[in-house]
Parts: C-alpha cells; structure tokens; sequence
C-alpha cells in the first residue's frame, strides 16, 4: 500500500516514518507540506521521499492509495474528508475531529464509500493492556472498585498548537483524549461522562486542565484526569476488592521500554515486567487490516465516534 503524508509534523518525523520501515506492506512514497515548508527539505533528504507543492496534489495523486493526517486537531475533518472523497483511506492523528458532528460525518463518508478511516489512539494497541485486562479477568486483584488514569505533562513554548483555539488546542482534546480512550477500554461500550470539570488559566486561551468521572451499566467507575501544566503523570491505577494494580508508562511506553506493573496485595508486594513492544507499529498493522477487512473498518467506525461522543460529554457535563 502506498502512503501520502500531509504534513511534516514531528510525531511523522519521529513515530511513524520509523515504524513505516518495519512494514513491508506499506510505502511511502510522497509528502507534503502546506503550513511550514521549511521542514520538507530535511524530511524529504531524510526519508528520500518525493515531494508535493500542496496536499490537495498529494490526494490526487494516482498511485496514492492512503493519506496520513498528523495535523493539528482544527485540520483534520478538511483534510479527511477530502481525502475520503478522493477515493483514499485515511489514517489521521488523534482526535479524529474537534466535535462529534465532524467526526460522524467523516465516518459516514467513509462507510458510504467503504474506505478506512482510523483515528491513531496508538497505546491501545501495545500488548501490556491486554495484558493487564487479562490479570484483572483472572481476578488477582479481586472485583474491580474503581479505575484511575492520569495523563498531563509540564507547560510547553508558548507557539505550541496545543495552546492555540484555532488549530483544537486544549488539554481535553490533547492528554485528555488518551484518558478518555483508556476508560472506554476497560469499561466497555456502555461508558458515559457523569460528571466533569475544565480548568482554564489567565494568558490561554485554552483549557488547560481537567478531570471526569465515567461509569458503565455494570456500576464500574473511572476516573481521569489530565492537564497540560502539570508535573508529568502517565499512570494507570486499578484498586480491587484483594488488592492494587498500578502502573507508569501507560500511554508513551517507547519500543524498547518494559512496562512494569505493581501488584500491591494483603500478603505482599510484585513487581511484573510485561514485553517491550511498539504500538505504533500496531496501529498501522490495524490500520492496513482494516482496509482489506470490512468488519474491523465498522469497529473502527464505532470507536471514533464513541470517542467523539465522550470528548462532548465532558464538555457538557460541567
């Protein structure tokens, strides 16, 4: 499969033309970049990739048979949608789009024209969750009472888009989006946003921190909080009725990295070293299956929009 990238942001630079090269099924073969030129000199030298003077060249392209998005949030739906009508399969950094209505009309566009579109919530493909679903599902640390996740980081340069209204900043949509994904793993497709609070900060125009709690039919809850002026915290926290299961690299754990997961229980204390794995790999892999494989395009189709419809829910729910 042959790849267009619209955009040489750093996760393209960095994340995903890296893994591309661990996949003989996918090639790059072109790039382009709209909003700072100035980059696709070395992005190009780098990766010896062709060139295009504009991303709507790239979509037309012929011999283009999927474009990767990994603009900020604001540019995604244009883009995708696009694309999508072009005839190409999209796979787009998160969030899919800055409100629900977008991303369902991405996901309708693309089940009209039965074409992948996924949305790269990479972590959920590294092996250590499956991992830790399959140690709660055997019961070590007895019924589950509460989920807890945080994701936040310290305040970054001022230009960052993550500040910016106008490209989708905002901790909800950024660090956020991550705690919101991690929930609906675990307590399944019954999720909802019962209570949440959005902080905001004099000099930004964004959110800058926040929390929400979730529940599911069954009654389990989820906590999540997130922020983007925050000491660092990418944690997974699970207490059980025998016991405790934390965790904290839950989110970035880079490809060589080993997780290691803490079990805390009455008669004592482990540590468990889970694989190294690279779940931006993954992603792709999921990516090229769900293009040859129309029941994985429909979950991914549900996905999005359950994610879409979370991220709505915390904002109304203040």
């Amino acid at each position: 499969m042959n790849i267009g990238i619209l955009g040489c942001s750093e996760i393209a630079y960095r994340r995903f033309m890296p893994a591309v090269k661990e996949l003989k099924e996918v090639q790059v073969r072109a790039v382009a970049e709209e909003y700072a030129p100035e980059k696709l000199d070395l992005f190009c030298q780098e990766y010896h990739l062709e060139r295009e003077a504009s991303f709507e060249s790239l979509i037309n392209r012929g011999d283009i048979e999927a474009v990767y998005i990994p603009q900020p949030p604001a540019l995604h739906y244009k883009w995708a949608k696009r694309a999508l009508e072009c005839g190409k399969h999209v796979l787009m950094e998160k969030p899919s789009t800055t409100k629900y209505s977008l991303s369902e009309d991405l996901v309708n566009t693309a089940r009209e024209k039965g074409l992948a579109l996924h949305e790269n919530y990479m972590f959920q493909y590294h092996s250590q969750i499956k991992k830790i679903q399959a140690m709660l599902q055997e019961g070590e640390i007895g019924e589950i009472r509460l989920i807890r996740a945080d994701f936040g980081f310290p305040i970054r340069k001022r230009e960052d888009f993550r500040y910016n209204a106008e490209l989708g900043g905002g901790a909800l949509l950024d660090a956020g989006g991550y705690t919101l994904k991690l929930a609906s793993l675990f307590l399944g497709n019954t999720v909802k946003v019962d209570s949440s609070t959005l902080a905001y900060m004099e000099g930004y125009e964004v959110d800058m921190y926040g929390n929400a709690m979730l529940s599911n039919e069954a009654g389990c809850v989820c906590q999540v909080g997130f922020g983007m002026d925050c000491h660092y915290r990418c944690s997974l926290e699970i207490w059980g009725s025998r016991g405790r299961l934390y965790t904290d690299r839950i989110f970035t754990a880079p490809p060589e990295y080993e997780p290691v997961v803490l079990i805390e229980k009455a008669s004592g204390r482990k540590e468990v070293r889970l694989s190294a794995d690279w779940h931006f790999c993954h992603s792709l892999e999921e990516f090229c299956q769900e293009i040859s494989n129309a029941d994985k395009r429909v979950r991914m189709y549900e996905e999005i929009l359950l994610q879409a419809k979370l991220v709505d829910m915390v904002r109304n729910k203040q």
